[in-house]
């Protein structure tokens, strides 16, 4: 019994195996697209079978497209939104290049510039209010020579600068996030809780399908603990933990490390 293995239309068998035999299908050779296997199977009385594999190769980088689906029917101009990207093994998760983000629907444009409108009335009043209430009650000058120090303005640096530099693509700068794509960090459970076990391993390790306030949102998080040390992680952590109106305990680089 044998068995002959063709790629295709070859009249030629790319392999001939004995049964049962395991042997690699090399696709870095071959062009992306629709392809077929061809198995045919020769006993020793000389009868013939013969079966057919249709398969897909797909090395090369994948192609996502919003704005038409298959079998649209369209008209006029329509605004379309492309992305590619490809990975090999070996390469660390880059959400940049990676994620597609979702068209963000006109109901949520709408709400959105309807809160912004209202916060920027509220900012606006407070912002008065406090600007008074400094003008009539002057707080004491700090003695002369003596420089004060914010607490903890170590890791705040840190971990705004950490932020800045990995998280803020994804999740925002003031901590937004994207409506059904990045979850918001501001007010978000996980970070408001005092037990911040969630939340290091979340960074520690990514996330992926957790539903947040009854929302699923399909890009996943990415794990950072290869790339940033304990005490990275602590102040990228109290940073969030302390932002946009966040008020949640701080955590320490040894917590961090208990849990990597």
């Amino acid at each position: 019994m044998r068995i002959e293995v063709y790629l295709d239309d070859a009249e030629v068998p790319m392999r001939i195996v004995t049964p049962p035999e395991k042997f690699k299908l090399d696709t870095e050779e071959m062009a992306d697209g629709e392809h077929r296997l061809r198995l045919r199977a020769v006993d020793d009385q000389g009868q013939i079978s013969l079966r057919i594999i249709p398969f897909t190769v797909h090395n090369g980088p994948a192609i996502s497209v919003h704005g038409i689906i298959d079998g649209d029917v369209v008209s006029g101009k329509v605004d379309l939104l492309a992305n590619a990207y490809g990975s090999r093994i070996g390469d660390e998760f880059e959400p940049i290049r990676m994620e597609t983000p979702v068209p963000v629907p006109t109901w949520a444009w709408v709400l959105f510039l309807m809160v912004f409108a209202w916060g920027a009335g509220y900012v606006s009043l407070e912002l008065s209010n406090r600007i008074d209430t400094v003008l009539v009650h002057q707080p004491p000058q700090p003695v002369r020579g003596i420089t004060a120090e914010p607490e903890n303005s170590a890791w705040q640096a840190l971990g705004k600068q950490v932020y800045g530099n990995n998280c803020a693509s994804c999740h925002q700068i003031d901590g937004t996030g994207l409506p059904g794509v990045f979850p918001p960090l501001a007010g978000n459970p996980a970070v408001l809780d005092e037990d911040p076990s969630a939340h290091i391993g979340a960074v520690l390790h990514g996330i992926s399908g957790k539903a947040i306030d009854g929302v699923r949102y399909a890009s996943p998080m990415p794990p950072f603990a290869a790339s940033l040390t304990d005490e990275e992680i602590a102040a990228v952590l109290n940073h969030e933990r302390t932002q946009w109106g966040n008020d949640a305990v701080t955590v320490t680089a040894e917590e961090v490390a208990l849990l990597r």
